[in-house]
C-alpha cells in the first residue's frame, strides 16, 4: 500500500470515520455472509473482525488463513464492495482494492492441503495473480492428495514461467 493511501486512510479515521477496534479505529469495507468485515486500520493494514466482537486480526502473511472467509465471497462482489466502500470514504477505489492482499491470503489456504478450501482459492484467484503464485499452484496439481479435478484446475492456472 502507498504511503500516500496510508495517509489518506489516516485522515478518514482521525475524522471519526470507521468505528472503534482494540485501542484505535477501523475502516469497514467488506461485510461478509458471517457477518465478519474486513477493512483498513489507521497504519493501512487489513484487518479481519469477526462478528460477535472477537478479537480482530490484521493481516499478516503467517497468518494469512485467518482471512479464508473471504475466498467463500465472489470475487467480482468482494472487490465491488471494496471499492463502493472506498469511494463512499474518499478513497481512491481500485487503489484500496490492490492493496487487498489476495496473493497472499490464496498462498496460506493453498499452504494448508484442505482439498475444499483448494478449490476455493484457485476459484478466487485473478489471471494476474497466478504468476506469483506459480510455484504453489504447480505443487497443488502435482499433490496426489489432492482430487483430480482440483489437480485439473491447478494445472490449468499454471502459467509459463
Amino acid at each position: 500500500m502507498s504511503a500516500n493511501l496510508k495517509d489518506l486512510v489516516r485522515e478518514v479515521l482521525d475524522a471519526g470515520g470507521g468505528e472503534p477496534l482494540e485501542g484505535g479505529r477501523f475502516l469497514p469495507l467488506v461485510t461478509l455472509e458471517s457477518g465478519a468485515r474486513v477493512g483498513l486500520d489507521s497504519a493501512g493494514g487489513w484487518v479481519f473482525a469477526p462478528e460477535g466482537g472477537g478479537a480482530a486480526q490484521t493481516f499478516a502473511p503467517e497468518r494469512g488463513r485467518v482471512f479464508f472467509e473471504v475466498l467463500e465471497s465472489r470475487r467480482d462482489d468482494f472487490d465491488a464492495s471494496i471499492e463502493a466502500a472506498a469511494k463512499a470514504a474518499g478513497l481512491p477505489p481500485e487503489e484500496v482494492a490492490f492493496s487487498f492482499p489476495a496473493v497472499d491470503v490464496v498462498r496460506a489456504v493453498l499452504a494448508r492441503g484442505l482439498p475444499s478450501m483448494t478449490r476455493l482459492a484457485l476459484a478466487w484467484l485473478r489471471l494476474t495473480e497466478a504468476r506469483a503464485l506459480r510455484a504453489d499452484i504447480v505443487a497443488v496439481s502435482r499433490d496426489p492428495t489432492m482430487p483430480v479435478p482440483i489437480r485439473n484446475l491447478a494445472e490449468r492456472l499454471t502459467v509459463p514461467e
